[in-house]
């Protein structure tokens, strides 16, 4: 789930905030807080604009509706995973231990959203949803976590057979998913239980990529690629986010 901020040069100094960016942020920062402690279905545009102190009318002005706040969270996560992604592919040359250290970065980015993730859940798992990661909305997101699990296989110094590279970072992103997942739902401390299923996944992961490229493994591969392929190609044209 996010727009890049712009470079800032050395030296150079930060865009004055505007009144209207001040206020939809606090929106924002109010709905995320009535999100985690009352739950998204229970939490209203009216309580929202309520804990901000502005009209109803206003908070509409900035977010339509709940799910425009929601989708402003998964880009500032998004954001935020990615660039604290960077120095564990920097650290780190095995797949094994670029995909993990992701993943667990991924998970520490959630970490303080633990609760409000799983409130998420029933909504955003519903086909019909906008908020389900394989929903039209989310186009621009799902490429951008895509891309960053390309750069996990494309520096790693495990060797990826040519036609398996390209299917495979729409695979370990499909996989961080039902890690995410299986994280929201995990109530054992610090979600351990989460945690050994992510070790045993990337070691599984990694040994079929490895006999993927030994001799006789061709059908293997072409049948997984096949099946990435039409997942991958059934994915509906993006939009500018929920209607």
């Amino acid at each position: 789930m996010a727009t890049s901020r712009p470079e800032q040069q050395p030296g150079a100094e930060s865009a004055p905030v505007s009144k209207g960016q001040r206020t939809r942020q606090r929106i924002f920062e109010c709905a995320m807080e009535l999100f985690m402690s009352q739950g998204y279905e229970k939490t209203t545009m009216r309580m929202i604009a309520d804990r901000a102190s502005v009209n109803v009318a206003l908070s509409y002005r900035y977010f339509p509706s709940k799910e425009h706040l929601v989708f402003e969270f998964y880009r500032n996560f998004t954001r935020d995973f990615i660039e604290r992604s960077a120095p564990v592919l920097a650290a780190n040359s095995g797949l094994e231990a670029r995909l993990a250290g992701v993943i667990e970065t991924m998970f520490a980015a959630a970490s303080p959203y633990h609760a409000f993730a799983g409130s998420l859940f029933a909504t955003a798992a519903s086909p019909a949803s906008p908020l389900n990661p394989f929903s039209a909305d989310f186009t621009e997101m799902r490429a951008q976590g895509i891309d960053l699990f390309a750069r996990v296989a494309d520096g790693c110094t495990q060797r990826v057979p040519g036609d398996l590279a390209d299917e495979l970072p729409f695979l370990l992103w499909t996989v961080s998913l039902g890690l995410l997942y299986c994280w929201m739902h995990d109530h054992s401390e610090h979600q351990e239980k989460t945690r050994a299923i992510l070790g045993q996944s990337v070691r599984l992961l990694a040994g079929l990529i490895r006999l993927s490229s030994a001799p006789g493994a061709g059908h293997f591969r072409r049948q997984l690629i096949s099946v990435t392929y039409l997942i991958r190609s059934s994915l509906p044209l993006g939009t500018d986010g929920p209607a």
